[in-house]
This record gives structure tokens, sequence and C-alpha cells, in this order.
């Protein structure tokens, strides 16, 4: 996915680590964009989508900010 302007500081995919990223940033006004990886699906060798059934299904989370607060963003999530 696109951002532009904007660099990925924090990935995850861990849940809850996201949710808390997500608080601290918000806490300290820096404006971010949240891209989610749904891996529930994976495609098989013909190509069609079929449930991943080993169990080990996760989602992944990104978070991004405008390029001024990289620094700041990764000094913050860097306790996560």
């Amino acid at each position: 996915m696109l951002f532009g302007n904007w660099l990925e500081v924090y990935f995850t995919s861990e849940r809850e680590k996201f949710l808390i990223a997500e608080n601290l940033l918000n806490e300290q006004g820096i404006s971010y964009k949240t891209d989610i990886i749904n891996n529930s699906l994976r495609l098989l060798g013909n190509r069609s989508p079929a449930l991943c059934r080993d169990g080990n299904v996760k989602d992944y989370y990104k978070i991004l900010v405008k390029k001024k607060d990289t620094l700041k963003a990764k000094h913050l999530l860097s306790g996560i």
C-alpha cells in the first residue's frame, strides 16, 4: 500500500501491542495511519483462496507516521 509522505515506524503481529502503540501516538498528538494485513486466507498453487488450517494464522499491524515525526514516533514506540 502506498502512503506517499508516510513512513512505517511500527510493525507487530500482536494486537495488544498495536493498540498500545496507537494510544501512545494519540497521547502525543502524532498523526498516524494504520495498515492491517489479514493473513487468514492463503493462495494455493491453483490461485484459489483457501482457509489456512495450520492454526498459526496471524494478522500483521503496521503504523505509519509523517516523515517529520519519524524519529519522535520511533523513540516513543521503542519501549513496547
